[in-house]
């Protein structure tokens, strides 16, 4: 066995197997006065075709064609939504073929939402965990893209930086799925990431279009405007 073969055998040994890409969308939207993720909005795809589709959908569409880029690399992975709140309506909207899981304690805060996520995750063996929100209307196909391909080429954490500030869209490696699984009440994601940045275990990506989110019915008009009028 040559030199090249041992250094590839040793490359697939150390490559991550399994990815989770988990959508959070169990919250309230007590802001909103509706149904947030329910919302129509219209945008561009992956192939650049314009499609009027609910929020969720649109946000869905956008982990299911990481998961396609993951497949083309031989990573296996599956993807899996977090309902809570609105679970009735919003699980009426999903593909038949979408795994999702009904958070019964949503409630009590993004926290369990979380801890629902380790726990897909965990089930499917795997062995990085991404986590993605609902209603993050700004991060773009290619923000996930880049954000896996770090995951597979460092191996390591990694979590997008806007304004100053470290959240989510991330992926964890399993060994934070204990950390993640000890968030309390609303608490998202940043405090795990925030201590992996301290201890050097981070590779912080800079995603601005992270900032755009939707809380309000103003949020989403004035987003919708702003893509038809680009």
């Amino acid at each position: 066995m040559d030199t090249t073969t041992v250094n590839t055998i040793e490359e697939l040994k150390a490559a991550p197997r399994t990815l989770t890409l988990v959508l959070l969308a169990a919250g309230k939207s007590s802001r909103f006065n509706g149904i947030k993720l329910a919302q129509s909005i219209t945008d561009l795809n992956a192939d650049g075709l314009l499609v009027k589709q609910p929020l969720l959908l649109h946000s869905l569409d956008k982990l299911s064609h990481v998961a396609d880029y993951l497949t083309s690399k031989h990573i296996s992975n599956n993807v899996v939504v977090i309902l809570g709140t609105h679970h009735s309506e919003l699980s009426q909207l999903l593909p038949t073929s979408c795994a999702y899981r009904i958070n019964d304690n949503s409630l009590d805060g993004l926290s369990t939402s979380v801890k629902v996520g380790v726990k897909a995750a965990r089930s499917a063996n795997a062995s990085g965990l991404l986590l993605a929100l609902g209603d993050h209307i700004g991060v773009t196909y290619t923000d996930y893209i880049t954000l896996a391909e770090h995951w597979l080429t460092e191996q390591s954490n990694v979590c997008a930086s806007y304004q100053g500030q470290l959240g989510v869209p991330a992926i964890f490696t399993s060994e934070q799925f204990d950390a993640l699984t000890q968030l309390k009440g609303d608490q998202g994601a940043k405090p795990v990431l925030q201590q992996l940045a301290q201890q050097k275990q981070l590779t912080c990506l800079a995603l601005p279009n992270a900032i755009n989110d939707i809380d309000t019915q103003d949020d989403l008009q004035q987003w919708q405007q702003q893509k038809l009028e680009s």
